[in-house]
C-alpha cells in the first residue's frame, strides 16, 4: 500500500498526502491504482480486532474529499479572474459612470424616487428638511441635493407637504400642473384619470396648469383641476378633511360613490366594481380609520341603497343598487 494513502487512513497525512488520494478519486487513469489501494487496506485490515468494514472506510474518504473541496475551492489565475469581471462589468459600468458624470454637469441633480404600494403610506425628509407624506400608490422623485434656482419635485399620486420657508421656491410638478410655495403646509391629490386637488392649510400657494390660467389659495381653500382642459376652480373647504389621511382616516363629505370607490380600492388594495350606473354619483359621508373593507361595505349598505357581494372567482367586490 502506497505510504500517502495509509497515513491518510490512520489520519496523519500532509497535505501533499491529501491531494495525492483527492487525485485517485479525479483522475480517471489512476481509477486501477485506486481500487488496488483500497484492497490492500481490505486485505490488511480484515484480520484486525474491530476493523471497519469497507463501506465505511470509503464513507470516511468521500466525506473528507467533500469537506476538502468545500473549503478550498479550485484556484483560478488573478488575471482570469479578473478578466473575466471586467468582461461582465464593463457595459454597466460604462453606462452607470456615463449617467455619474451626466448627473455631475447638471449640477449634481441626481434624482431619487420614493413609492408607496397600495394599502400603505410612508412619511420622510427632503434633503432641505421638509417633511412629506406619501399615500397609497404615489410616487415622488427629488434630488438628493437641491440646487439652482427651485427646490422642484415631481409627483405622481397624493402627498401632504410642510415645506420649510426658503428663499428658493419649492415646486410640485406634475403631469397636468404644478404648484409653487415659499414655505408652507399643503395636501396634493393627483392621481391619473382623476381630477386633481390641492388643498391649502397654511401659508400660500400658486397653482400653474397647461391652460395657463394660474391661481393662488390661502389657507382654508381647495383647487380643483379638470382632469380633461386642465381648468381650475377654487372654494373653501374644511382642510382637516382633506389631510386627515396622513393620520390613518379617511374622511368622506358629501363625496360622489366613484371617488369613495376608488380611495377605498387604494387604501386597501382591493377592486370594487360598481354595476349600476344609478348609484355611481350616489354621495357618501363617513370617517374610515380601522374598519375592515367588509366593515365599510356593510355600513354602505345600512345608510345608503347599496348592496355589496364579493366574487370570489375574480377576487372582486361588486355594487349595485338595492
Amino acid at each position: 500500500m502506497s505510504d500517502f494513502f495509509n497515513r491518510f487512513l490512520k489520519n496523519d497525512c500532509s497535505e501533499g498526502d491529501l491531494k495525492s488520494v483527492i487525485e485517485l478519486f479525479h483522475v480517471p487513469e489512476k481509477k486501477q491504482l485506486l481500487d488496488e489501494e483500497m484492497h490492500l487496506h481490505w486485505e490488511n485490515t480484515s484480520n484486525e480486532e474491530n476493523c471497519s468494514d469497507f463501506d465505511n472506510t470509503l464513507y470516511r474518504i468521500h466525506y473528507t474529499i467533500s469537506q476538502h473541496e468545500n473549503e478550498n475551492p479550485p484556484k483560478v489565475s488573478i488575471f482570469t479572474y479578473l478578466t473575466r469581471i471586467a468582461a461582465v462589468l464593463f457595459i454597466p459600468l460604462s453606462l452607470a459612470l456615463g449617467y455619474q458624470f451626466m448627473a455631475k454637469s447638471s449640477k449634481d441633480a441626481i434624482l431619487q424616487t420614493i413609492s408607496t404600494p397600495l394599502a400603505s403610506r410612508t412619511s420622510f425628509e427632503l434633503p432641505d428638511g421638509s417633511k412629506v407624506w406619501l399615500n397609497a400608490g404615489s410616487t415622488i422623485s427629488f434630488p438628493t441635493k437641491f440646487s439652482g434656482e427651485s427646490r422642484e419635485v415631481k409627483l405622481c399620486g397624493q402627498a401632504y407637504f410642510d415645506v420649510v420657508k426658503n428663499h428658493t421656491p419649492f415646486l410640485v410638478a406634475t403631469n397636468k400642473f404644478s404648484i409653487k410655495v415659499l414655505g408652507t403646509a399643503f395636501d396634493v391629490s393627483a392621481y391619473p384619470d382623476e381630477d386633481a386637488l390641492v388643498t391649502l392649510e397654511r401659508g400660500k400657494v400658486s397653482i400653474g396648469t397647461v391652460a395657463k390660467n394660474g391661481i393662488s389659495l390661502d389657507p382654508g381653500q381647495q383647487a380643483i383641476i379638470n382632469k380633461s382642459d386642465g381648468t381650475i376652480e377654487k372654494h373653501d373647504v374644511d382642510s382637516r378633511v382633506f389631510v386627515a389621511w396622513k393620520e390613518n382616516r379617511l374622511t368622506f363629505v358629501d363625496e360622489p360613490l366613484e371617488k369613495v370607490v376608488a380611495c377605498l380600492e387604494r387604501w386597501y388594495n382591493l377592486d370594487i366594481k360598481i354595476e349600476d350606473e344609478s348609484i355611481r354619483k350616489l354621495k357618501v359621508n363617513g370617517i374610515i380609520e380601522y374598519e375592515t373593507i367588509n366593515e365599510v361595505l356593510a355600513l354602505l349598505e345600512i345608510t345608503a341603497p347599496i348592496r355589496y357581494s364579493y366574487d370570489k372567482d375574480k377576487h372582486i367586490f361588486k355594487l349595485r343598487a338595492k
